[in-house]
């Protein structure tokens, strides 16, 4: 009953404050205003009230510890929190949070919680059955308590809804209001934790069942292991690396591997999940994941190696580390025989911490993963001599201030790549305004005609059409063109013998297709596309150049004044 009252409370306390962020934020007021400070905020009242909520009812847990987590955590999310939006690049009201470092933060959070709940103060170590209870005790009672919250949100919808039929329309409008929702959703969420921890018996009891079912899933997961590794040296490596992805599919089935193995071990103290003649033979399976994780770090490197790190693959290279602890440490099981996988729990202790290390170094400036991102991109630019293009839209949307920094020093000459090219790139992404707004502030004529090399070349593109890109640039027919990178060719021509030229315009990067336009009075207008058949694929300026006017090979027909345009196979 207590802990009831204290959830409410601080659910209410957390509905109060989210409210006021983000009044703060509609009327940009302080401390909107302060990007650091407003998501160092943000960040500590999402996680402070979830370690309220976790760390309540632990056994033998001490007071102290117990508020010295809440004021660590509290310390801990303010700061990274507040670096996240740093790193982001917050400038004045705008806080560009990168999704991968908040998801990373909330997986750092239930973690590290979890380890800490497991954690024995009187034993000074870690007791693996208390880990475990608690871990998914937790895990069970934030999604019911989502779902909780979801489903109460659904009713108060429908009897809105129902309400306003009839001309009421006060209840509608009220649960609108933004108040009411931060309100509502955090005190219907911390209620929905407390009435679940008061029955946690019956969720234990669920959970076991659900947990012994799907414990006989791993027998027919480690068979395909065993039936893989025993294949792989008559098929070969080369069909694996052909499918560019071997390493995620492979990191995947060992993530099923170990959440299987898991199911069945539970808490070490449930009896052999298996009999006798199965139970070894398992054990025994477990070592064909060792050579399929190898050949997923091998896959991994072979990817490095051929495009460079990015933020992607050293989230991979983190996966495939934990994958490995993984893969050694239940394979260890089968040199001890007292009893089914007893390795299972010092790996997952050690997995654990590992990855609360890793995660916290990718989300902090000991080796912030953007940083890291940006650094190895330009190299990896740097290292073909200019044969490879940077990722502008990465650069300067993806990668937070390393990518602006680093586009600046580009623009400026300075680093790698270098060259007016690349520097004349590096400035059109700085001065886009939006991630789906490709085209500079100001575009001049030099800009048009530069960005659109007429063919044949002797060509000049006509003024009425630099007047009218400048005056619809922002259509989508041009912005691909001018795009950080981008390639746009125009060919100018007399395409239907009426005395005057046509333009055709080679877009979107593939020379094979593009769009016509015709003039229309003083300026011009979209008049059609075309594209082509040619297995070649995009054409090149030379065959650009070399262009002719051809006649139809095959006459429309006309009927009753409707054309018939045939479309021959080629």
């Amino acid at each position: 009953m207590r802990f009831q009252l204290t959830a409410l409370c601080t659910g209410a306390v957390q509905g109060v404050l989210f409210w006021w962020l983000w009044r703060a934020r509609k009327l940009v007021s302080w401390p909107a205003t302060e990007p650091l400070l407003y998501s160092a905020l943000l960040y500590a009242v999402f996680a402070v009230p979830l370690v309220v909520y976790f760390t309540q009812g632990i056994e033998r847990l001490p007071v102290w510890a117990r508020r010295a987590a809440i004021a660590i955590y509290l310390v801990l999310y303010a700061a990274l929190g507040a670096y996240t939006a740093w790193a982001g690049g917050a400038t004045g009201t705008n806080i560009d949070l990168n999704p991968a470092s908040v998801l990373a933060a909330a997986m750092l959070g239930f973690v590290s919680l979890s380890l800490f709940c497991g954690f024995d103060f009187e034993a000074r170590r870690w007791d693996y059955a208390r880990l475990f209870n608690y871990t998914w005790r937790n895990g069970i009672l934030a999604v019911t308590a989502g779902a909780m919250t979801a489903a109460v949100w659904l009713v108060l919808l429908a009897g809105a809804s129902l309400m306003a039929l009839i001309g009421l329309n006060g209840v509608l409008h009220l649960i609108e209001e933004p108040a009411f929702i931060c309100m509502a959703s955090a005190t219907v969420f911390a209620s929905a934790f407390s009435l679940g921890l008061a029955r946690a018996s019956m969720a234990e009891a669920i959970r076991r069942f659900w947990l012994s079912i799907s414990s006989w899933l791993l027998p027919l997961v480690l068979f395909f292991g065993v039936f893989w590794a025993v294949a792989v040296p008559f098929t070969g490596l080369e069909p694996l690396f052909k499918t560019k992805h071997a390493a995620l599919i492979m990191l995947w089935f060992a993530a099923l591997a170990v959440k299987f193995s898991n199911c069945a071990y539970q808490d070490g103290c449930v009896p052999a999940p298996y009999p006798a003649w199965l139970g070894r033979p398992l054990q025994a399976a477990w070592l064909s994941l060792l050579p399929m994780v190898g050949i997923a770090w091998w896959a991994l490197g072979l990817r490095v190696a051929d495009h460079g790190l990015s933020e992607q693959r050293l989230w991979a290279g983190l996966v495939a580390t934990l994958a490995a602890i993984y893969a050694v440490g239940y394979s260890l099981s089968w040199l001890k025989r007292d009893r089914w996988m007893s390795a299972i729990a010092r790996t997952n202790i050690a997995a654990a911490i590992v990855l609360c290390l890793g995660l916290v170094a990718l989300l902090t400036p000991v080796a912030n993963i953007q940083r890291l991102g940006v650094s190895f991109h330009l190299q990896h630019i740097a290292a073909s001599d200019g044969e490879i293009e940077p990722d502008w839209k990465y650069l300067r949307w993806r990668s937070g201030r390393f990518g602006r920094e680093a586009l600046h020093a580009i623009a400026e000459g300075r680093g790698a790549p270098a060259g007016g090219k690349w520097e004349r790139h590096a400035k059109d992404a700085l001065a886009q305004t939006g991630r789906h707004n490709n085209v500079p502030a100001t575009l001049s004529e030099a800009d048009v005609r530069a960005r659109l090399p007429v063919f044949p070349t002797q060509r000049a593109l006509p003024a009425t059409f630099v007047k009218y890109v400048q005056t619809s640039r922002q259509d989508w027919l041009f912005q691909r063109c001018f795009e950080p990178g981008a390639s746009c060719v125009v060919w100018l021509g007399d395409l239907s013998n009426d005395g005057q030229d046509e333009i055709l315009l080679f877009n979107y990067g593939q020379q094979a297709q593009g769009n016509v336009f015709i003039p229309f009075g003083e300026t011009w207008k979209q008049g059609g596309h075309f594209s082509s058949r040619s297995s070649e694929g995009k054409f090149n300026n030379a065959r650009v150049e070399a262009a002719q006017i051809a006649k139809p090979e095959w006459n429309d027909l006309m009927i009753d004044g409707r054309r018939i345009r045939l479309q021959m196979n080629p």
